[in-house]
């Protein structure tokens, strides 16, 4: 390929000065660099072809469990390409680039567009930020099979995310088909999907351990799966998502029977329809709640209110009253609109 530049550009002086392409180059998870990949960065730092690093550290595997050890380990990653570049001549331009990711041990993938990925995408921008470095980030994929509302769901929050930290280059968003699929089960994706990550405190809590001790353990087994530090923190650093976020490969969500995200969300829906009890509150409880409801909404001027009337915890029939179960006031009624001299449409005062 560098070849190939220097046959358009004529000369390795002018190639220097106007490169045509940035070369991506990836460290080995763990702390590695291949023969290839390392000979890689020392022919385009001696081209003088712009690098882009990109380290892919898996959370809970072959990286800390922890966001933040993650994003060390990334950071060294880097920078040791970036050490490697200068020291074989200095040319050409770096940027911090990255694809990280949390490991679904449920699946044994690497969910793209899982928050927890978004946030090392967003914590690496700020490092390179933090360097003067221009940042790069795979961030606004999906893991959906189908063009339905998780696509959009993963893939709208990943490019809102990136304006905060300032990453300079994110791929477009990304759908694994572009089959069309319905979403009226939407309210309930919405809220079944809210595996929107762990609250900033434990991330704050986990940044206090020892990271020497866990890579030396990552460098000595190869992996960090079943570490002590790992079987420890992955539930509160990793939150997996209930089964309307499709998280499966796609050969396994094919032999399942390639369910859409409607079906999903209806048999959730059903799941938590059967697992519902019933209040344990005292029926006289309830009425005292009632009542105490419908004072604070007379104090507030609403003379008539929404009731329901029930038989142990079941709802039989709606109806309107207030809370002493007699009629309300009658509605209230507000003039029409009519039109001004000039045309346009005024507004008189409410009674």
């Amino acid at each position: 390929m560098r070849d190939l530049q220097l046959a358009v550009r004529g000369t390795p002086e002018a190639l220097r000065e106007r490169p045509l392409s940035v070369f991506s180059c990836c460290p080995t998870a763990p702390l590695k660099w291949s023969y290839e990949t390392s000979q890689n960065v020392i022919d385009c730092a001696r081209a003088g072809i712009p690098v882009e690093f990109v380290s892919m550290p898996l959370s809970g595997f072959v990286a800390p469990v922890t966001l933040a050890g993650s994003v060390v380990q990334h950071a060294a990653e880097t920078l040791s390409g970036v050490v490697l570049s200068q020291l074989a001549g200095g040319g050409g331009a770096r940027r911090l680039g990255g694809s990280p990711a949390i490991f679904d041990i449920r699946y044994e993938t690497t969910p793209m567009g899982a928050i927890e990925t978004m946030m090392l995408d967003c914590a690496n921008a700020e490092v390179g930020r933090r360097l003067s470095l221009p940042t790069q980030g795979y961030i606004a994929l999906s893991d959906a099979k189908a063009l339905d509302a998780q696509a959009g769901l993963e893939t709208g929050m990943g490019r809102c995310w990136p304006g905060s930290p300032g990453s300079t280059a994110c791929p477009a968003p990304a759908c694994s088909t572009s089959r069309a699929a319905r979403a009226w089960r939407s309210s309930s994706s919405t809220t079944r999907s809210r595996h929107g990550g762990p609250p900033p405190a434990r991330h704050r809590a986990a940044r206090r351990l020892p990271l020497r001790p866990l890579f030396e353990e990552l460098l000595r087994e190869g992996h960090l799966l079943i570490a002590a530090h790992t079987r420890k923190h992955r539930r509160e650093q990793i939150r997996f998502g209930s089964p309307v976020i499709e998280r499966a490969p796609l050969g396994r969500w094919r032999e399942e029977g390639e369910t859409t995200l409607g079906q999903r969300a209806s048999r959730e829906v059903e799941r938590l329809v059967a697992a519902w009890a019933p209040s344990r509150v005292p029926d006289e409880a309830k009425r005292a709640l009632r009542e105490r409801m419908g004072h604070a909404a007379r104090a507030a001027g609403m003379g008539s209110c929404r009731w329901w009337t029930l038989e142990g915890d079941r709802p039989l029939r709606e109806g309107r009253g207030d809370a002493r179960g007699g009629r309300g006031p009658p509605r209230q009624t507000f003039p029409r609109r009519t039109p001004s001299p000039r045309g346009s449409a005024a507004c008189s005062t409410r009674r």
